[in-house]
């Protein structure tokens, strides 16, 4: 949380790709927007934060020397749903691979949505888990799956009975 050693972190790493969690919001102690747009670093931000909850405030970014940084929400859920969405195909499509496509499962319960952003819920079979959170783990660690919720408003969320899911392999 310090930018002078996140800064030489970023520089000094001989790394393809720097994968850092924490410090990538917008807030008084974040320091991963500040380091990247620093001239120490000069990197390019190539995707500025997603319409996803949890992980909203995730990053790509390029070095002058082409090396990519992936920023990482700090919360825990947060976090993982940058690597499902983020880290995971990058590191795939670097890699010439691709990644497998999202399974449907028909819920047997509704999912609420968020009005203007995407939600990423833990699911164990059909059943949508309680601890969504962004901080939260109890939720993912049980979970085989992760449901895309679309954005938008319903009562109930019933028009939701199929959704595309993330597979964990976990």
């Amino acid at each position: 949380d310090e930018r002078a050693a996140l800064a030489d972190a970023l520089t000094g790493s001989a790394a393809d790709v720097v994968v850092t969690t924490g410090g990538t919001a917008s807030g008084p102690r974040d320091q991963v927007r500040p380091v990247l747009a620093s001239p120490a670093v000069d990197a390019e931000l190539l995707v500025d934060g997603v319409a996803v909850r949890p992980g909203h405030p995730m990053l790509l970014a390029r070095l002058p020397a082409g090396r990519l940084v992936v920023g990482l929400p700090g919360n825990p859920l947060a976090a993982v749903s940058g690597v499902l969405t983020l880290v995971q195909p990058l590191l795939a499509g670097l890699a010439g691979r691709k990644v497998p496509p999202p399974s449907r499962r028909r819920l047997g319960a509704p999912v609420a949505r968020h009005p203007q952003d995407t939600r990423l819920v833990p699911v164990l079979g059909d059943q949508p888990l309680h601890y969504t959170g962004p901080a939260m783990l109890r939720g993912i660690a049980r979970a085989d799956g992760v449901a895309v919720v679309p954005p938008g408003t319903s009562a109930d969320g019933s028009e939701l009975a199929e959704l595309e899911v993330l597979d964990l392999s976990w």
